[in-house]
């Protein structure tokens, strides 16, 4: 927990030096879409991911990133982080649980609280595996677990020193990672979990490093990473990794302050990269 304070200073030096860039987002942090909106998490006015201040929302856009509706969700988040839609249901990330809001209503239809399970206050990517199953990265205790909807089950499934963004691949049944260092901005890997036998193993990817947040795959063998790049000025970029090569590739982009957990729509080649220390939506063709 250190760390993450030891981040939050950090970061709020950065913010002062910065406008905002919208009077609707504040922080954003994760994007995601059920193909006729967008929805953006944001952790609030106050940039403290681990407290429980009640001033996060999730905000509802058109695919163009028009603002739709400031506040989505009907009941109150603290520090909203990554998401993941199933079946109807927006899952998002909120300190140490997992809150679901049905997109038709914006009502609460779930929360399954992961504290007891992994010992996380800093739940902070989802990925879908099926209908009744989520995958959760906890960055602050660098763990990655399971999670079942309909019994509240949570497993730890792997060790990932920072884990935060996640994907997983149904067509492989592979869990792609990526991790953010508090301590070390280049000390952040790419991995990936696997099942053999029923038992999952983690495997790191390649030899690159860096501070990673969102992770995306674009296609069969290639993975979509940002990168904070510094902490105490704006370097953030967005990359490929080549899966059969091993081989990353940056993207020749303006510097993104803060680019977090964004959403790929891998079919227009399209990416909607919330920038957090802006306070904007960055939008790209890739």
């Amino acid at each position: 927990m250190k760390q993450v304070l030891s981040f939050l200073i950090v970061m709020v030096l950065v913010i002062n030096t910065m406008a905002q860039d919208s009077t609707a987002l504040a922080h954003p942090e994760s994007v995601i879409s059920d193909g006729k909106f967008l929805y953006v998490t944001n952790i609030g006015n106050a940039l403290d991911p681990t407290a429980k201040d009640g001033d996060g929302y999730i905000s509802k856009l058109s695919l163009d990133g028009k603002v739709i509706a400031r506040s989505f969700a009907t009941t109150t988040l603290n520090a909203p982080k990554g998401t993941a839609i199933i079946k109807g249901i927006l899952y998002v990330a909120d300190i140490d649980r997992i809150v679901g809001f049905d997109l038709a209503t914006g009502k609460q239809t779930a929360e399954i609280n992961l504290a007891p399970g992994t010992g996380s206050s800093f739940v902070n990517d989802l990925t879908a595996k099926d209908d009744l199953t989520l995958f959760a990265s906890c960055t602050d205790v660098g763990k990655v677990a399971e999670v079942n909807l309909k019994t509240g089950q949570v497993k730890v499934i792997a060790e990932v020193k920072g884990a935060n963004g996640i994907k997983y691949d149904k067509a492989t049944d592979r869990l792609y990672t990526c991790s953010f260092d508090f301590q070390n901005m280049q000390g952040g890997e790419l991995g990936v979990i696997s099942w053999k036998k029923q038992q999952p193993s983690y495997a790191k990817l390649g030899d690159v490093h860096g501070a990673f947040d969102g992770l995306a795959l674009l296609d069969d063998h290639t993975l979509v990473v940002s990168d904070w790049g510094a902490m105490d000025h704006p370097a953030g970029f967005v990359e490929k990794f080549d899966l059969k090569t091993n081989k990353a590739t940056k993207l020749d982009w303006p510097v993104i302050s803060g680019p977090a957990d964004f959403y790929l729509n891998a079919s227009d080649k399209k990416i909607f990269i919330p920038a957090l220390v802006e306070g904007k939506l960055v939008i790209q063709q890739l």
